[in-house]
């Protein structure tokens, strides 16, 4: 199994690019991304190659979106079935100094793509479940919701980078329950939501 076959762009609307949304992952019988991906309450789509599969929002775990989000989360989880993937989540925690990788969409050079990048851990600087991770090539917005992980492992979904300064002038924008992670932050430094606290909301889940 190719590992960025299971790695696929989220849309409003189907066969639509210039509504790309963020990215989106499997693991065995599940897809995840960040919850604020999912702005509204309706049906999202998935491309796999040139194929769109609609994501209804009923179905997503937690069904809250982001505007209305007070816990503190930002995963969204979708059933598969009985799809495998060679992604699974990590049985532990990144821990600082890790170095990991990450694989996402976004428009470059005028088309989407995936981009991939190396990044190293800066440490676990917050207590509510997130981790920091300087990254070797810049991402933006697209990378929202796509895995950080290592030899297939998933250590976290990619939530939140510092191209929301950029991009709105400040906390414009930016997720509420995203205000006590924001700092001045460096180039390439982006906030991961970890695999353990992506676990909660997989109590059956086998790893």
């Amino acid at each position: 199994m190719e590992l960025n076959n299971y790695i696929m762009p989220i849309f409003r609307r189907a066969g639509d690019e210039r509504s790309f949304a963020g990215t989106a992952f499997c693991i065995p019988g599940k897809l995840l991304t960040a919850s604020h991906v999912l702005q509204t309450t309706a049906t999202y789509y998935v491309r796999n190659g040139e194929d769109y599969y609609p994501l209804e929002h009923i179905m997503w775990t937690p069904q809250q979106v982001m505007a209305d989000d007070k816990l503190g989360y930002d995963v969204a989880i979708y059933p598969l079935g009985d799809m495998l993937s060679p992604l699974s989540l990590s049985d532990k925690d990144a821990e600082k100094d890790d170095q990991l990788e990450v694989l996402c969409w976004q428009f470059k050079d005028g088309r989407l793509q995936q981009v991939y990048t190396p990044c190293i851990v800066r440490g676990d600087a917050d207590e509510e479940g997130y981790f920091q991770i300087s990254t070797s090539e810049r991402i933006t917005h697209g990378a929202s919701g796509c895995p950080v992980y290592k030899d297939g492992k998933v250590y976290g979904i990619l939530t939140m980078g510092r191209d929301y300064y950029e991009n709105t002038g400040g906390f414009a924008g930016i997720p509420p329950q995203h205000y006590r992670l924001m700092r001045r932050m460096e180039e390439n430094t982006c906030w991961v939501f970890k695999t353990s606290h992506i676990k909660r909301f997989l109590p059956q889940l086998n790893t």
